[in-house]
């Protein structure tokens, strides 16, 4: 890992943490805000289409499947995907709120119906359990209370999701400023010579003793030499242990299938110092996201 000057590894990890909430505050409120209009659009249309969800039945789900999202929320307590579709025959309700969703069958949007009817959470939709609610009074609240519900879950895996692959692009693009050619492929690396020299691909089996390990990256950036490169974008400090547990048994199993392997993490965010240190001591070479020069200077030597 590069320093510069009197700078310590501390010093890296402040400046790496900070930068990870700045990017972390303004993209998680840009996706919530998306989120919550979006559903709260979805709630309007199955409010329009059963009166309230007086006149709810299973032709509104097969009409629009995507409502299966507001009846996930609407029970309670709201609950996942796969259990959902447990609870009614399917393995997960995922293809039904896809942005081209599947239609259910009859069946089984009679039993989302049914489901959703025997489990609502009735401080949601008071009206639908007292006559003398006014619906008027209520339903902005509920819409409100339920979207903003959906809106926190969907923003966050909508959060990592992008992180991750914001993560990735900026190494991949590190390594071609470095003069290596990304490549494709499927197959599980068992030889150095499966990577063409002076080249890299992404998200790719590593052939080890036991179970294949898969590698963020690997790179071949000389003849002789072959690196194994994990991402790690870290949000909260508590995971970081986690995270780089799982770096050094992947480090130890590609070593035990390349001996003569270079190891590396790229990581961002929440990483104590004594973490880096750790990784060090196992002769994994850490370079920060904020910092990708160094990554470059790293493969560059060897070309």
């Amino acid at each position: 890992m590069h320093l510069s000057g009197e700078e310590t590894i501390e010093d890296v990890v402040k400046e790496s943490q900070q930068l990870e909430e700045e990017i972390f505050l303004d993209k998680i409120r840009e996706f919530y805000e998306d989120e919550l209009e979006k559903n709260k659009e979805l709630y309007d249309f199955v409010c329009e289409h059963t009166n309230d969800f007086k006149n709810f039945d299973a032709e509104i789900i097969r009409e629009e499947p995507n409502v299966v999202k507001i009846l996930r929320y609407l029970v309670k307590p709201p609950i996942s995907q796969m259990k959902f579709g447990q609870f009614n025959g399917v393995g997960s309700t995922t293809n039904y709120e896809d942005a081209d969703p599947s239609t259910p069958s009859k069946a089984t949007a009679r039993d989302m119906a049914n489901f959703m009817e025997e489990n609502i959470d009735e401080r949601k939709v008071p009206w639908l359990f007292n006559d003398e609610v006014d619906v008027d009074d209520w339903i902005d609240l509920s819409r409100d209370w339920t979207c903003d519900i959906i809106a926190q879950s969907e923003a966050n895996t909508r959060y990592r999701n992008w992180r991750k692959d914001v993560q990735e692009n900026r190494v991949a693009e590190a390594m071609k400023e470095a003069g290596l050619r990304h490549v494709s492929r499927s197959g599980t690396i068992s030889d150095i010579d499966d990577l063409p020299a002076g080249s890299f691909t992404s998200e790719t089996k590593v052939a080890c003793p036991g179970d294949d390990q898969k590698a963020d990256f690997v790179v071949r950036p000389a003849k002789d030499e072959i690196l194994f490169l994990e991402a790690k974008a870290i949000g909260v400090k508590i995971d970081s242990y986690k995270r780089v547990k799982e770096i050094r048994n992947k480090e130890s199993d590609w070593r035990a299938g390349f001996p003569e392997a270079r190891v590396g993490a790229a990581v961002a965010g929440w990483i104590p110092s004594s973490q880096v240190e750790t990784l060090l001591g196992d002769d994994i070479e850490v370079f920060w996201e904020h910092r990708l020069d160094s990554l470059q200077d790293y493969l560059s030597s060897f070309t």
